[in-house]
């Protein structure tokens, strides 16, 4: 298998493999898309909202619980009501969209990168995008982030089409706004200020004074208004105030007046989510800036190490505003203009990182193709490359041992095991590529098994090893076609998954005193509880068991746990770690 992939990676043209990857990573990404986990919680939001859009046949105004939903402009919820259209209500179908997003985001990076760099840095780029944990992961959830992601790929774009024809193009100019405002009518202002900020920063840094009216800015603004007012202005036409304080209050104020002190968070997210290929992207910072090459200078005593040092970083920073290194800069401000704004904002999600996914992956791509080009490793890269062929091996088994233990106490799959033995084969080859300087062949087999990894866990392992009954009772509610009230009592964020599998509308319970209330009622109704609960507390009320399964107890597990699982009897019994869950019905 791999002497195949050898072969087709030294033959095939470049564009004939980023179409085959492309193929690749959409079958990845919608591999057993409806499975759960993993899954967001904001999915249950776009997903009961646009089922209720479908099936009132309301496309403006967005409902979650019966109640006007206005935290996202609409285009998102458009763009999945055509997938609930065309393929049916599904989750599957919700996120599709997504994922169909999340592959030409890939496909839209490689033109990018073939116009800010030559050689193999496109090819590379495509190949690490969604080999990060950050894209693939959000490539799969019903949200809007990945579509706006790709907007903001796509305003950029045009942006460098645009300066790389010397400002002459007005077809590029207005499509860089189109796209900003697209993006805009998907998640919002992010979607305007970063590509903004970006290429202001940019022209103004590489001395470009006259791009006021080089970029068109006032044909812009029309631009922007045409795509986004006339749902804004229908919305304030159709709810008044009650829009409008949100769009002031919640979506504005919120956000930007809060006591969420300044933090390093999202350095760290940068860090985490984009491992192992962060490694590689500071061995390429610090040749940039000079660093390392300081380092290896001779020199008499401390001080003067540390002024060679400032005086060689102070030289190969200033060596990033020369012409010919625009496009390494353009990508360093993309990626710090992500860092910088969201810090300042303090809201603290890791996935407002994805959006710098693009420019990390080309950075990193550029650093392995101007190794290959030279012929000799950089200082740092076998550091970076060690590292990441022994947390491979380490994952391999880890994930081995984990597997074979879980095997004890609940039916692991033979397949399974492919898991382990994709990172080991991986790990292997890692240290065998980077011995040989086969540096683009190492980028592939990281990639590669990235990829099949994340979706072999999204798809298959996730699924059968987290216990969770809410797949079964969706699957009753559906098949039965329940349209009635569905609540869930005490059971955490299990509402929240129900929603989303089911696109209904799913109440959590947490007094005892709600449930007759609940269920008192002429239609059928939907409950669902432990068995314990029900049992001790309301065996006296009608109820009629639909459906039952078993959830994992919420229980640590420290090494007397462990001993006392397996040490007895050299097995483990399922039922001292599950406890019974019923769906209910009052009808």
């Amino acid at each position: 298998m791999l002497t195949f992939f050898q072969d087709l990676f030294s033959k095939a043209t470049e564009r004939q493999l980023v179409f085959l990857w492309l193929i690749f990573c959409f079958v990845a990404l919608t591999y057993k898309l409806g499975g759960v986990p993993p899954y967001h919680s904001d999915e249950n939001y776009y997903v009961e909202s646009t089922r209720t859009m479908v099936e009132s046949g309301d496309y403006l105004t967005p409902m979650f619980h019966d109640q006007k939903r206005f935290a996202k402009p609409i285009l998102y919820y458009w763009l999945m009501s055509a997938s609930y259209k065309i393929f049916g209500v599904s989750l599957v179908s919700a996120r599709l969209t997504s994922a169909f997003f999340g592959t030409l985001t890939i496909g839209l990076l490689y033109l990018l990168s073939s116009r800010l760099f030559e050689g193999r840095t496109a090819l590379y780029s495509v190949l690490i995008l969604p080999a990060t944990f950050m894209h693939f992961q959000i490539s799969r959830w019903a949200t809007t982030d990945i579509v706006m992601s790709f907007f903001i790929l796509l305003a950029l774009y045009f942006f460098v089409h645009l300066l790389q024809s010397d400002f002459k193009g007005k077809m590029e100019a207005h499509s860089f706004y189109l796209a900003m405002a697209l993006g805009f009518m998907t998640k919002g202002p992010p979607a305007v200020i970063i590509p903004g900020m970006v290429v202001v920063i940019f022209l103004l840094a590489t001395g470009r004074k006259r791009f006021w009216s080089q970029m068109r800015i006032g044909q812009g603004l029309v631009i922007l208004l045409l795509v986004i007012l006339p749902w804004f202005a229908t919305m304030f036409f159709l709810h008044g105030d009650e829009f409008k304080n949100h769009i002031i209050g919640a979506e504005i104020t919120n956000r930007l007046v809060h006591d969420t002190p300044f933090s390093l968070y999202f350095f760290w997210a940068l860090f985490r989510y984009h491992l192992p290929w962060i490694l590689f992207f500071f061995v390429a910072v610090f040749h940039q800036t000079g660093i390392l090459s300081c380092s290896l200078s001779p020199v008499s005593n401390v001080s003067e190490y540390f002024s060679q040092v400032f005086h060689g970083i102070k030289t190969r920073v200033g060596l990033l505003f020369a012409r010919e290194n625009e496009s390494v800069l353009f990508c360093y401000i993309w990626i710090l203009v992500c860092l910088i704004l969201f810090t300042l904002v303090r809201t603290e999600h890791s996935r407002y990182m994805l959006p710098a996914s693009s420019a990390v992956a080309i950075l990193v791509g550029k650093f392995f193709a101007d190794m290959e080009k030279d012929g000799s490793d950089w200082l740092g890269y076998k550091t970076s490359a060690v590292l990441t062929g022994v947390v491979f091996l380490v994952i391999a088994i880890s994930s081995g041992g984990a597997l074979y233990l879980f095997g004890l106490i609940h039916q692991v799959p033979v397949q399974f095991f492919f898991l382990p033995a994709v990172f080991l084969v991986a790990g292997i080859y890692i240290f065998r590529l980077s011995k040989k300087r086969q540096y683009g062949k190492q980028v592939f087999v990281i990639s590669f098994s990235l990829v099949f990894a994340f979706s072999f866990l999204s798809g298959e392992v996730l699924p059968h090893i987290s216990r969770y009954p809410m797949k079964l009772f969706s699957k009753e509610i559906l098949s039965e076609k329940i349209t009635g009230p569905i609540a869930v009592y005490r059971l955490g964020n299990q509402r929240a998954k129900l929603g989303v599998l089911t696109g209904q509308k799913v109440f959590g319970l947490s007094q005892s005193s709600q449930i007759q209330q609940f269920i008192d009622t002429d239609e059928q109704v939907l409950l669902v509880m432990r068995e314990k609960d029900f049992r001790e507390n309301f065996s006296n009320i009608s109820l009629r068991v639909v459906a039952e399964d078993v959830a994992w107890l919420r229980r640590r597990i420290d090494g007397e746990r462990l001993k006392e699982i397996f040490g007895k009897s050299g097995s483990a019994d399922k039922s001292d770690l599950t406890e019974k869950i019923y769906l209910l019905s009052n009808k």
